[in-house]
């Protein structure tokens, strides 16, 4: 199986619940021989996540630290309304906006037709690139009627690679490979690392890929123009400057 070398889903010190800097990322994924990462920290409504203005700052972070490309990003999260933490004004700043359901931001995650609702609600509100771990034991939904969405509204959906919370997710996570493999949807791979020495640790990913008879090539983030072709297509022009450096680089 191809190996990945772009991994859009990394947490910083600014998430309180994660341990590591921005460089000390980088580090790790350029030893790691990453092309890409994301920084894609909690939004601001999650106790601990980082503040509007941290996401607007993030236009100091160097295009390339030790020859990773570093996207600027959010993990914002879905409140119980179907909407995001994330306002115009940063996603100005932003090269992708990722969302997904956490406690206590969404407050009941009980009802499989209510979560189904709001997270299509929120993909086909325009301001998200990304649906992370939708496949949630935590949180139950209609994955046939989400990839639907995803397909018409041209989102990717997440497979989540960590090997902390995801699991117990493994079998809902198969089945939703499968399904939007078949329905022809964008999937991506993140690590969803909260420590350095976790970026780019897509074992558990792989495994799922491998069960649902889905090759890693499938995958957006499975090469970087294709990926950052995809954003540019979402709005985000400021990844051209990455698409002249990949496309004279040449994809892997």
């Amino acid at each position: 199986m191809k190996k990945i070398s772009i991994d859009l889903h990394t947490h910083t010190v600014a998430s309180s619940h994660a341990f590591s800097t921005i460089t000390e990322n980088a580090h790790i994924a350029a030893q790691k021989d990453l092309q890409i990462i994301a920084c894609t920290d909690h939004g601001p409504e999650l106790p601990g996540g980082a503040n509007k203005i941290f996401f607007k700052s993030q236009r100091c972070i160097p295009r390339f630290i030790e020859g990773v490309g570093i996207l600027r990003g959010i993990e914002a999260n879905i409140d119980d309304n179907g909407k995001i933490d994330c306002t115009p004004s940063m996603m100005d700043y932003l090269d992708i906006v990722m969302a997904g359901f956490h406690a206590p931001v969404y407050s009941d995650a009980r009802f499989e037709n209510h979560n189904t609702e709001m997270m299509i609600r929120v993909i086909a509100s325009g301001k998200v690139d990304v649906i992370t771990h939708p496949a949630n034991v935590n949180y139950p939904i209609n994955l046939k009627a989400v990839v639907k969405a995803a397909r018409k509204h041209n989102v990717a959906l997440e497979l989540n690679a960590s090997p902390y919370t995801r699991t117990n997710s493994r079998t809902m996570a198969v089945e939703l490979v499968k399904t939007a493999a078949n329905a022809g949807v964008h999937l991506v791979m993140g690590s969803d690392a909260h420590i350095c020495f976790d970026v780019g640790r897509f074992d558990l990913g792989y495994e799922i890929l491998d069960e649902a008879g889905t090759g890693s090539e499938y995958l957006l983030n499975s090469d970087p123009v294709r990926l950052l072709s995809f954003l540019k297509g979402r709005g985000h022009d400021s990844v051209d400057d990455f698409i002249s450096h990949f496309s004279e680089k040449g994809s892997v």
